[in-house]
């Protein structure tokens, strides 16, 4: 079973934003290709076992952590024929970022926070 993947505006941005953010704060490209290679291995594993990820029971779609647990791609797939399928990306967080799109509950904890 394999899909084929449609990567929409949004995720591309998001993707080179994390590009960006990677170089910026390693200051390697090596950071940055090392990342790529993750995704494009997270892809792979998707792409062969779609049914792995859960749909949420609430917003529909899919996600599967990569990179160690740092990041996260969200996709939602559609399987047409016995063993094919689509998968739409739709966004991919860095979990070193707040990312309040996807959790707006979330918070930095910053060092005034203890004082409290």
């Amino acid at each position: 079973m394999a899909i084929r993947f449609f990567f929409t505006e949004s995720y591309n941005r998001t993707l080179e934003s994390l590009e960006d953010f990677i170089l910026e704060s390693t200051g390697e490209i090596s950071q940055v290709e090392a990342f790529l290679k993750e995704h494009d291995r997270v892809l792979t594993f998707i792409e062969h076992n779609p049914r792995t990820p859960a749909i949420h029971p609430v917003t529909g779609d899919q996600s599967w952590v990569f990179g160690e647990g740092r990041y996260r791609v969200f996709f939602v797939s559609t399987l047409s024929t016995p063993g094919e399928g689509t998968g739409f990306l739709t966004h991919i967080i860095d979990n070193r970022q707040v990312n309040l799109a996807v959790c707006p509950e979330n918070s930095l904890p910053t060092y005034l926070d203890d004082e409290e």
